[in-house]
């Protein structure tokens, strides 16, 4: 994971705006994020933004970010017309999006490959710190999956199309009940965080197997 960082501070988060461009814009035509420089960038990517990287071999190999809902963020700020009802903005509720993974490490499955590892990673992360709330946007479909996990899914509101995709946003509950069962449907049976970063509020992944 990078914390306190801004865009150009770190080659390895530098990669990771690369990944972002490489599937949100390259893949999924999301033309108004396209950069000339090929990093996917935003106003949210500040110093109060905690980027979780999955590093293979010294390449970025997937990504999300968290973010405080105290401060400024992406559903609040910019996708409010996805709410019809609120949500709390709390210390322990943060805001969780661009999850992305390369391509050619996702896997054969919904939970397959890298994603599995950084979907468990996040939850660690925020179990660590006593988060147990998230806001976020995704395809309708995953409603279900994460409910399968274990979370509990509230959404904010109906789907909507946004750059040809449904999006609908939600807030989601986890327990350590959640953490297990999500390691056992995803297959990760182990801390997904090194164990001198459990707890660190900047640290870097470990990438196993």
């Amino acid at each position: 994971m990078i914390s306190g960082m801004l865009p150009g501070e770190s080659p390895l988060l530098d990669e990771a705006f690369r990944l972002r461009h490489a599937v949100f814009v390259e893949e999924r035509g999301w033309e108004t994020l396209r950069r000339a420089d090929g990093r996917e960038i935003d106003e949210f990517d500040d110093v109060d933004t905690v980027h979780h990287l999955a590093v293979h071999n010294a390449a970025v190999v997937g990504y999300h970010r968290m973010r405080p809902t105290t401060k400024p963020h992406l559903l609040a700020d910019v996708h409010s017309h996805l709410c019809e009802r609120s949500y709390r903005r709390s210390p322990s509720l943060w805001e969780w999006t661009r999850y992305c993974v390369r391509q050619d490490r996702r896997g054969e499955s919904a939970f397959g490959g890298v994603g599995s590892e950084i979907l468990v990673a996040a939850v660690e992360w925020c179990l660590n710190r006593g988060i147990e709330d998230v806001v976020l946007e995704y395809h309708p479909v995953w409603i279900a999956r994460f409910i399968g996990l274990g979370f509990k899914v509230r959404p904010l509101g109906l789907p909507t199309e946004i750059d040809g995709d449904p999006v609908v946003a939600v807030e989601m509950h986890f327990d350590e009940r959640a953490l297990d069962l999500s390691r056992e449907i995803c297959g990760v049976h182990r801390r997904v965080l090194a164990d001198r970063f459990q707890h660190a509020p900047v640290a870097y992944a470990k990438r196993g197997r």
